[in-house]
């Protein structure tokens, strides 16, 4: 059967500052708390479970959130001590502490903003995969278009690509799904699930907020807030019909064994 993976970047919120806008004075800590709980309940009747890579900094601050994220079914994953930029991203610290916390192995990371980490540090710090990998060209940012888009391995780490089509390497990331009309983004994910049998899909709980700041972009803003919600939920019920939702680790054979790349 097809693999989904559902992913979520769980981090302090501060992607109005990547827009332009003035930083909050935490830095988005309580606010990305907030957000946090807003997704849960948002989410809660849902039943997809997938992969949530938290940073240690936000799941300091709400325990509470990151155990019922647990429970809920989704697998926890590191995503460094903190989103801001440049900061030391403790990888062992932050793997100890979401584990702490959690009462789960963790496995996984994925660094913040998709920034270059060497791989023997994130193997040194007990990770068992990278999923920090997105195979395309983003302007400005990086440039991994000859970079495999399956799962490969570095060692022993497994690295786990974002999904792009084959070919072109139309990337499939979360802001191609705020961009693209529902029912082309839904057709593409299921073109690269009839291709590799795998689709890896990476969003944050703050694109289903209510994101009242001037600064970010209109692509983003568009919809409501409920519109968002909505459309998220629809993303994920049309993608039921063409896989199995399946967080990152389990479909490696980490843990609870599903399948395997």
């Amino acid at each position: 059967m097809n693999s989904i993976l559902l992913t979520w970047d769980i981090e302090e919120y501060d992607a109005p500052a990547d827009f332009g806008a003035t930083p909050l004075p935490d830095h988005g800590l309580s606010r990305g708390r907030d957000i946090w709980e807003e997704w849960l309940s948002f989410t809660k009747e849902w039943k997809f479970p997938g992969t949530t890579f938290c940073t240690a900094r936000l799941a300091q601050l709400a325990p509470e959130l990151l155990r019922e994220t647990g429970a809920r079914g989704h697998e926890i994953a590191s995503h460094g001590w903190s989103h801001r930029a440049g900061e030391d991203l403790q990888l062992s610290a932050s793997r100890t502490l979401l584990q702490d916390i959690s009462d789960q192995e963790i496995y996984g990371f994925r660094s913040p903003r998709l920034r270059k980490i060497n791989k023997e540090d994130i193997t040194r710090a007990g990770f068992r995969y990278d999923a920090s990998l997105n195979p395309t060209w983003i302007p400005g940012r990086y440039d991994h278009r000859r970079e495999p888009r399956r799962p490969f391995q570095i060692g022993p780490l497994w690295e786990v690509p974002a999904a792009v089509l084959p070919g072109i390497r139309l990337p499939l990331f979360w802001a191609s799904f705020h961009i693209l009309p529902l029912p082309i983004y839904l057709a593409l994910c299921a073109r690269v699930l009839q291709h590799d049998g795998l689709l890896c899909l990476y969003f944050h709980p703050w694109e289903l907020s209510a994101l009242p700041e001037p600064e970010m972009p209109r692509w983003l803003t568009r919809r409501t807030q409920a519109e968002r919600v909505l459309r998220m939920a629809k993303l994920c019920r049309g993608l039921q019909r063409f896989g199995r939702f399946t967080p990152v680790g389990s479909y490696l054979g980490l843990g609870r064994q599903v399948t395997r790349p």
